[in-house]
């Protein structure tokens, strides 16, 4: 029988349709990424490409009365060096594949709670997060259906 999916199998899925957007990339093997790509990375974003994306789980929920498993995962976007529209033109990139997302690869649904103008980081590259709500597909649930 199908399980949930644990919160790294979650992350790394995430990760990967963010790496199908044009012009970024997803390397599960944590290689470095050129200038060119925007890199996505599990977990905190790496001091180089300029350009980075950062996906992490921050809270979890398991109903197991009404069958319903939910977490929240944090976007971190940060844009290139000395451009103010970069972490938001990341973020608008990524939430139209994301948003009301649904029933694809054990991932029930998505939405968008939340962001944050984070400001520049100490080489003047614009940051910014959003969260989201993740609700998981339930096997368990599914299976016990008529």
């Amino acid at each position: 029988m199908a399980e949930l999916l644990t919160d790294v199998q979650l992350t790394k899925q995430v990760c990967a349709l963010l790496g199908e957007i044009d012009g970024w990339e997803w390397r599960e093997t944590g290689q470095a990424y050129p200038e060119s790509v925007v890199g996505v990375h599990y977990g905190a974003i790496k001091a180089t490409p300029s350009r980075g994306v950062g996906v992490r789980v921050y809270l979890t929920g398991d109903d197991l009365d009404e069958s319903i498993s939910w977490r929240r995962m944090q976007i971190r976007f940060r844009g290139p060096r000395n451009d103010p529209t970069g972490a938001d033109a990341l973020a608008d990139a990524a939430f139209p594949l994301l948003q009301g997302l649904s029933r694809v690869g054990g991932i029930s649904g998505i939405s968008r709670l939340s962001m944050a103008p984070l400001g520049a980081d100490g080489n003047g590259r614009e940051e910014r997060t959003e969260n989201y709500l993740i609700i998981l597909d339930n096997p368990e649930a599914e299976a016990s259906e008529p």
